[in-house]
């Protein structure tokens, strides 16, 4: 399982580099056509773009959720989303999200290493949805005043931020490279 996770990640990071050279290439620059590219410019992928960054920044001991995938335990059932984005009587609401991957490494119980990102149907709802977000990132923070192995600097350091119709998140050791990197893919 591991090393088709590996091989898909390393498929992911190549047709990456191979749109980004495709799109670099000679095509002449006119201002008036910019204005229309960006108008139509076709969102990016989150899959890509996570997968990618997990790549990048060779993190692999973790999961990759996915909304594009069908497999069960490859995406976020109910269960899932109640368990690390809700609490015990509420949890965001999906049916607002048309998109998602998110890269999630618990494999230290005192090391918490997330990169999400949420393309939403309903832009007024990125609010409350990082409320969620950033209610998961509390409840580590406070489990760690409990558990002194815990390491809550990572934590503390965790971007949530939306651009356009994305949310996104990151938290790790380089969290503000992480971030930096959403940003600028979904801009």
């Amino acid at each position: 399982m591991k090393t088709m996770k590996k091989t898909l990640c390393l498929l992911f990071a190549f047709l990456m580099l191979a749109s980004v050279s495709a799109c670099a290439k000679g095509a002449p620059s006119n201002a008036g056509s910019d204005a229309s590219a960006a108008e139509t410019k076709e969102p990016v992928s989150l899959d890509a773009l996570i997968i990618g960054l997990t790549t990048q920044y060779e993190m692999t001991d973790g999961f990759v959720f996915s909304s594009s995938s069908t497999e069960l335990g490859e995406y976020l059932d109910d269960d899932l989303i109640q368990s690390y984005y809700g609490d015990a009587s509420v949890k965001p609401d999906f049916g607002k999200v048309s998109e998602y991957c998110v890269y999630i490494d618990e494999s230290s119980p005192y090391i918490l290493t997330d990169v999400g990102a949420f393309r939403l149907t309903d832009p007024s709802y990125a609010d409350t949805f990082m409320k969620f977000i950033q209610g998961r990132i509390d409840v580590r923070i406070e489990n760690g005043a409990r558990y002194p192995d815990i390491d809550v600097a990572t934590l503390k350091k965790a971007v949530v931020a939306k651009a356009g119709d994305v949310v996104y998140y990151a938290v790790g050791y380089d969290s503000a490279a992480l971030a930096a990197a959403l940003k600028d893919a979904l801009s």
